[in-house]
């Protein structure tokens, strides 16, 4: 008797970052089905100022921003992107990965990854 292989569920995820496969699998653990559309938030911290955060939000486009003064305390802004209803396909997790590291690194700022609704 020949017993089929099961299908890697993150199978054309290859070349996600191993941070992103975290997060793939934390959802795919949690029960989440990756084909079905979902709330995404992306983060892009340690942004020296208003200016840099505001250049640092109008990089990426079709994602709402959320520009963020530093806390008390602290002396950097922060960016939050999110979106409704997407579809974490590994070609968009890819291409979100070097689109939101290039407007951190351009910026000053640092991108810390993302999350999503299961």
């Amino acid at each position: 008797m020949f017993r089929r292989k099961k299908k890697d569920p993150l199978a054309g995820y290859e070349s996600a970052r191993p941070e992103d496969r975290q997060v793939l699998t934390a959802l795919l653990n949690a029960g989440a089905d990756l084909a079905a559309p979902r709330h995404v938030l992306h983060f892009i911290y340690d942004l020296v100022d208003e200016a840099s955060a505001r250049q640092a939000a109008a990089e990426v486009e079709g994602w709402q921003t959320s520009v963020k003064p530093p806390p008390e305390g602290y002396e950097t802004w922060s960016v939050t992107f999110e979106r409704q209803g997407y579809v974490l396909s590994p070609e968009n997790v890819a291409a979100d990965a070097a689109a939101f590291s290039a407007a951190a690194s351009a910026h000053g700022g640092h991108y810390d990854g993302w999350e999503a609704s299961v």
